[in-house]
Formats: structure tokens, sequence, C-alpha cells
């Protein structure tokens, strides 16, 4: 009997803590960051080589290169899972909700691609794990320019 009270229990508190919004946040972004990191190092080591890539006339580093891929694939995971599972409540048209997280995306990308410069090419780290670093400190700020921006509810 107490096994089934301590079952219950904990599923009353995951469920419960599977309600908040912080919570269904950690659980889309990592997600998103998985897809994110794991892009990125197939596109780094795999696709491009490790070698810089010629683009419209510039020569672009590789692991700026496959940053852009990354997080490609990571924003579109991220919207659709934020949209559909994290902030439902929000009363804004998709296209709308679309448009303010592209802009709050491309405020992550540049602190993204300032970060990874910064880890990669003046400390000198492995670009994955710089990769990894510096999604990790830019997932903060983005929980709340997204819920307070992208997916808001009027009040």
């Amino acid at each position: 009997m107490s096994h089934l009270n301590r079952r219950s229990r904990a599923l009353a508190v995951s469920k419960k803590a599977f309600d908040h919004k912080v919570v269904r946040f950690i659980i889309s972004g990592g997600t998103a960051t998985m897809v994110d990191i794991v892009v990125y190092f197939l596109t780094y080591n795999y696709l491009l080589y490790k070698q810089p890539v010629q683009f419209l006339g510039s020569v672009i580093s590789s692991h700026m290169a496959a940053l852009c891929i990354s997080f490609s694939a990571g924003f579109i995971t991220n919207f659709l899972i934020s949209k559909y599972f994290v902030f439902t409540g929000s009363d804004l048209r998709t296209r709308h909700q679309f448009f303010r997280y592209m802009m709050v995306s491309s405020v992550n990308f540049s602190a993204n691609y300032f970060l990874l410069k910064l880890f990669v090419d003046f400390l000198h780290l492995f670009p994955t794990p710089a990769r990894a670093l510096s999604a990790v400190l830019v997932a903060g700020v983005s929980f709340f320019l997204n819920k307070y921006f992208a997916f808001r509810v009027k009040q």
C-alpha cells in the first residue's frame, strides 16, 4: 500500500513540475540545444571537415559556418516546441509569434556568435564544448525574451 502512495505522490509532484513553464522551457530548450550541438558537431567535423568556407567572396571559419547551420536547426526545433509545449497560452497569431521569435533569436544568435568567437578564437577552447557553453549562457536571457515578448499573453 505504501508503495502505491509513494508512486502516486511522485506522479503528482512530476505532473505539477511538468505544468510549470520554466520546467517545460528547460525541456524544450534542452532538446533544441541538443539538436543544435549535434548538428554543429556533425557539420563542423564531417560536412566542413574543419576547413574554412568561401561564401559570397568571403572566407568564413568552419566553426562560424557550422554555427550558422546548427543555429538554424535549433531555431526551427525550438520555435515549434516553444509554441506548442511551453507558451501555449499566448494569444498572438502564429506569424506574429514567429516574427517576434525571429527577433529574439537574432539577439541570441549575435550573443552566441560573439561568445563563440571569444571562446574559440581568443581563449582557444575546442569548438563543440565552446558552442555548448555559449548556448547555456544565452538560455536564461532567451527564456525572459520569449516569455515577455515573443509569446506574451495580454493581461
